[in-house]
């Protein structure tokens, strides 16, 4: 019998801070209102489809977590429409592999936690905290949840998207980074982020994402990043941050507050055009979800 589901999970921009907290490497993404959608199909026909690769190894480990037999991946169709560039540091794997845990575990009639799907998700790659739906502490190489700090606001997020693109993969293994000589400064950063977060005091957030991203400048840089800082605060949002294996920078402010002075001084100073591409979107629950199930 034939079953479609259609799945959506938002992306991201970028991380509020990421980096070796707690004698770990850990990140707290936020979820935007752009994202990726799944429409996911099982058929009695049998036939072999070219997937994407990671939504193809999240087929298979997903048929082995309920334990059904990998020949079924041969009956599974999916149609993918995105939002989320590759590369740019904007969960787009996250989106993509996260939405096919949940939708196959749907058409083999296993609904999975967000815990779980990050468990799965982790053994792919490396995943962003999106997967669940407040903005949470998160072990991305391990899949654990270290703690869950706060619902999601809807801020406005003015995205940088960054021109090029780097590899998550690649990037976790290089080994010319030396996370522990900035970790007295993220552990810092973080402890007052984390009661930022839990009071609502997001001008106290972006205090914290600014360091943040000012220690990743010394490991993944990005243009003019003093300059974008500067017209931010100038116009009263509350922070800046960055993707920490990506392309992208947010500069994230109140819904009242008018982007315009911000999007034309970036302009007038080439910044825009240095990153290529530039849009406006805001902060949403996050986590995949299923929207129609025929």
């Amino acid at each position: 019998m034939n079953r479609r589901v259609k799945v959506y999970c938002p992306g991201s921009c970028g991380e509020l801070i990421q980096g070796l907290i707690k004698g770990k490497e850990l990140l707290i993404s936020y979820p935007i209102q752009l994202g990726t959608t799944l429409y996911i199909e099982f058929t009695r026909e049998k036939r072999k489809v070219n997937f994407m690769p990671k939504i193809k190894e999240a087929i298979i480990k997903t048929l082995r977590f309920i334990g059904i037999s990998e020949g079924y991946i041969e009956n599974i169709r999916i149609e993918r429409e995105s939002q989320l560039a590759f590369g740019k540091g904007m969960s787009s794997s996250t989106a993509d592999i996260s939405s096919t845990i949940l939708g196959v575990g749907i058409l083999f009639d296993t609904e999975f936690d967000n815990s779980t799907i990050a468990k799965i998700a982790v053994s792919i790659e490396p995943t962003d905290s999106i997967v669940f739906e407040d903005i949470t502490l998160f072990d991305s190489l391990n899949g654990e949840v270290v703690l869950s700090l706060a619902p999601v606001p809807s801020l406005k997020v003015i995205v940088l998207e960054g021109k090029g693109f780097v590899d998550t993969l690649g990037y976790h293994s290089r080994t010319d980074i030396n996370l522990y000589s900035y970790a007295k400064e993220w552990d810092d950063a973080y402890l007052k982020m984390e009661h930022a977060l839990k009071s609502g005091d997001w001008a106290k957030v972006g205090e914290s994402a600014i360091r943040s991203a000012r220690i990743q400048q010394n490991i993944l840089s990005k243009p003019y990043l003093e300059e974008i800082i500067e017209c931010a605060l100038d116009a009263g949002a509350y922070g800046v941050n960055v993707a920490h294996s990506g392309t992208a920078v947010g500069i994230f402010m109140d819904e009242k507050i008018d982007e315009s002075y911000i999007l034309d001084k970036l302009d007038r100073l080439k910044i825009i055009e240095a990153y290529g591409r530039c849009f406006i979107t805001k902060m949403v629950r996050g986590g995949p979800r299923i929207c129609e199930i025929s």
